[in-house]
């Protein structure tokens, strides 16, 4: 242990940087091992592709073209596969059901995560059942697979095969359907991009229902190649279309893709990215090279303080063997003690960064990073006894105190300050983000999904119980759910616009409390919203048949039918509309040509806002025009007092299972739901932010050890100065700028660099900050005070020491 006695300044060091060093990469490489892994596990996993839509198509019953961002598959297309493409050997379909319950005895739950799907499934994918068997599963109606999980949810237990299930759709009328419990799994594969809870057994006819949409799942010949099956799908499709149809374009996505390259807006999990991966790999990458430098120069100056020694174990016949040897023994204590702290260091890392992966069943991993460990490091401390002749000559040699170390010292702080500007860049961007969508106090703003039918017909009535509760301050409702948009894109007339089938625009419907509950403001107009359609006339108006909607208005009291319809552009409407002043388009006369022509009546511009941002950062804002409308409005939004969280979820709840006891309220806080979106970023900037906080660490152990090693062989130099008249001040300021010279250096190397990862970065999102000077700017500002600070106080004690003592020195 004479390594940790004499020398343990530069020992600890070492052991902290190497600690530090181990536990940056046993993280980086057990994650990224992690997402690299997904979906391969099933044994034709190479042949297994999902079928998507690249480019929208227009065919068959549709009224709209395909909607690229969804992950599943219209079903007219489906049909087709079955028969016509012999270099498909097996589909399989997933079709997920919308607002059912199951029902436990007397206790009702929501479903969550569970598909329709038929026999193939399991011959498909490799899961595995904990109970139950997988042979004849699902060739009968009605049979049901859950997870662990639900079981135990359910029957609080895991031997539950034959028991019954009631699982009730909205619209079931006799009471629901039973299904007879066949099997339970674990829990899929963390690196599974499917996570279902339960899976219900469907015939093929059902789940090809051409009004329906399925994940689609194609298990390929051996002899297919994907790009091939492309192109033949593309030109069966070109080929079959009708005169006034589109073809669709479709893509095949290899399942071990689907994980890191698909980002649709209803995945079947939540996906990662690659350059989640770049980012997580490059910051553990700087720490590493930091961390080699560090050990590569400490290892050097301890090798030069004891170069006396040395030079008498060469006089008494040791060899170069021998002091490689002991060299060896050396870092072998020094590697074994930091792996062991970096060891823990990594779960530490684990915990504050919250990545979804298990680091503690990386074993193989674990055992070959310490071997790898401790052979570069074993291999790093022995660099320095042979780059540097020892001879048996006892006088001392003049030495470069700290300029042989410049390189080094450049280098480390090049990458500090690269990590320093990518972490402002991310923490600036997610800044943004917060600020962003609206909703000024996101955290007390929640949004209701995924309810009945019958809850939007009820909607004023609920509205109005859950208002009589104070902590309850304004109800809402809208279309889509947060992150999302609408997809109603129909030909519109406007007042002073050509009528053109060419004029389209995207329309969204929200009830007249949703600006206040938004706190938005007018650009133009006035957003004091009179009432709008009810749901009854709505109800009746909503027929796409134009005489037997116009039919049903007419057979209504007239008190429903006097409402005038308002509309609201966003400022991308207002400015694709050609109007330069958004006011200008205030009192317009609008008409929406939507598919049921009676639905949206003529009516009047009566507000401009700025555009939302109501769905993500990634994609640019559509132009959008905005009606008070119900029927559609499947998100209910409700403001609540902050102060009295609890309450009102109490109370929000309580009213809610009083009109819906059959249907337990989905709900979620709108910041949850943004940070869903975003969680990749969350992700890579809390990495890096701990990349760049250690970077910077280790950085400044390396100066102080150089600095520290610098100072002492300029002792002589020092007192010589003192002596002809220099003051301590005069002293600190020369050997302080020596170091700051050095980080200027590394700041302007570092810059171009940071730039060009940082608007790499930033490409993905169309809304993004400037990568404004001031941040190159406080990075440099940052690392040159952490130089000053770090060698202050050994120039301060080296500068105020008796010249008499300096001379003496050597």
């Amino acid at each position: 242990m004479n390594i940790l006695t004499k020398k343990n300044k530069w020992a600890a060091i070492n052991i902290i940087g190497i600690a530090i060093a181990f536990a940056g990469v046993f993280f980086a490489s057990s994650y990224i091992k992690h997402e690299l892994s997904f979906d391969k596990f099933h044994a034709k996993a190479d042949q297994i592709y999902r079928l998507n839509i690249d480019k929208p198509g227009k065919v068959g019953f549709m009224q709209s073209p395909d909607n690229v961002s969804t992950a599943s598959l219209n079903a007219h297309y489906i049909k087709d596969l079955y028969d016509k493409f012999p270099g498909i050997e097996q589909i399989v379909l997933m079709v997920k059901p919308f607002n059912y319950t199951v029902k436990v005895e007397d206790e009702t739950f929501r479903v969550e995560n569970s598909y329709y799907t038929d026999h193939s499934f399991f011959s498909l994918f490799d899961f595995k059942l904990i109970k139950g068997n997988k042979e004849g599963l699902f060739h009968n109606p009605n049979e049901i697979v859950i997870s662990k999980e639900s079981a135990l949810k359910y029957f609080s237990s895991t031997d539950v095969v034959g028991k019954e299930l009631i699982l009730k759709g909205e619209f079931d009328r006799n009471g629901g359907t039973s299904y007879t419990v066949k099997g339970v799994f674990d829990k899929f594969p963390s690196n599974s991009h499917m996570q279902p809870d339960m899976l219900l057994s469907s015939n093929l006819e059902t789940l090809r229902n051409p009004y329906g949409h399925a994940f689609t799942y194609l298990l390929l010949h051996p002899d297919v190649k994907p790009d091939q099956l492309e192109v033949s799908l593309n030109k069966h499709w070109k080929e079959n279309v009708a005169e006034e149809e589109v073809s669709p374009t479709f893509k095949l996505m290899n399942l071990r893709d689907i994980h890191l390259k698909s980002h649709k807006k209803d995945e079947l999990g939540s996906n990662g990215t690659i350059k989640t991966i770049w980012v997580i790999m490059s910051g553990a990458l700087i720490i590493l090279l930091i961390t080699m430098i560090n050990y590569f120069n400490l290892t050097t100056v301890q090798l030069n303080s004891d170069l006396n020694n040395l030079k008498i174990k060469v006089i008494n016949g040791a060899n170069l063997l021998d002091l490689s040897l002991s060299q060896i023994k050396k870092s072998f204590i020094q590697i074994s003690l930091a792996i062991i702290i970096g060891s823990i260091l990594s779960f530490i890392f684990n915990r504050f960064i919250e990545f979804k992966f298990i680091i503690k069943n990386e074993g193989v991993l674990f055992t070959l990073l310490v071997m790898c460990f401790i052979v570069v490091f074993g291999a790093i401390s022995l660099l320095p006894l042979y780059t540097r002749k020892i001879s048996s000559n006892l006088s001392n040699q003049k030495e470069e105190g700290s300029k042989k170390f410049i390189i080094s010292l450049v280098c480390q702080f090049t990458l500090s300050i690269v990590a320093l500007v990518l972490t402002i860049v991310l923490n600036q961007q997610i800044s943004k983000i917060k600020n962003f969508h609206p909703g000024k106090d996101k955290e007390s703003i929640i949004t209701i999904t995924e309810f009945p039918y019958a809850a939007i017909s009820k909607f004023d009535l609920f509205k109005e119980k859950a208002l009589e509760h104070p902590e309850i301050l304004v109800i809402s409702s809208t279309m889509m759910p947060p992150g999302t948009t609408p997809d109603f894109v129909y030909p519109f007339e406007m007042e002073g616009i050509d009528r053109s089938e060419n004029n389209t625009i995207s329309i969204n419907s929200v009830d007249q409390e949703f600006f206040k509950l938004f706190d938005i403001q007018a650009l133009a107009g006035d957003l004091n919203l009179k009432s709008g359609s009810s749901f009854i006339w709505e109800s009746a108006a909503i027929s796409p048949n134009k005489e037997a909607a116009i039919k049903n208005i007419n057979n209504l009291d007239p008190s429903y039918r006097n409402f005038k319809e308002q509309y609201i552009l966003n400022e991308s409407a207002s400015k694709k509309l050609g109007f330069t002043n958004p006011q200008d388009a205030i009192g317009k006369q609008f008409k929406y040509n939507f598919i049921s022509q009676t639905y949206f009546k003529q009516g009047e511009i009566v507000a401009v806002i700025k555009d939302l941002h109501y769905a993500d950062m990634f994609s640019e804002e559509k132009a959008e025009v905005i009606g008070l409308k119900r029927i559609f409005n499947s998100t209910f939004l409700v403001k609540i007092d902050k102060n009295n969280t609890s309450k009102a979820l109490k109370n929000l709840q309580e009213t809610w299972s009083q009109m819906y006891p059959d249907h337990p309220m989905k709900y979620e806080f709108l910041s949850d739901s943004y940070f869903k979106i975003y969680q990749n970023q969350y992700n890579e900037m809390k990495a890096l932010t701990l990349f760049s906080i250690l970077s910077i660490l280790l950085s400044i152990l390396g100066m102080y050890a150089l600095s520290s090693y610098s100072i002492q062989h300029k002792t002589k130099e020092i007192g010589i100065r003192k002596a002809n008249g220099a003051s301590s001040l005069e002293i600190m300021l020369q050997l302080i700028t020596e170091y700051v010279v050095w980080v200027a250096m590394a700041f302007v190397i570092a810059s171009p660099i940071a730039f060009y990862a940082a608007d790499d970065w930033l490409k993905s999102f169309a809304y993004r900050i400037d990568l404004s000077w001031w941040i190159f700017a406080l990075a440099g500002v940052i690392a040159i005070l952490i130089a000053i600070i770090t060698v202050s106080w050994q120039t301060y004690n080296a500068a105020r020491k008796d010249p008499v003592y300096a001379l003496k020195y050597e």
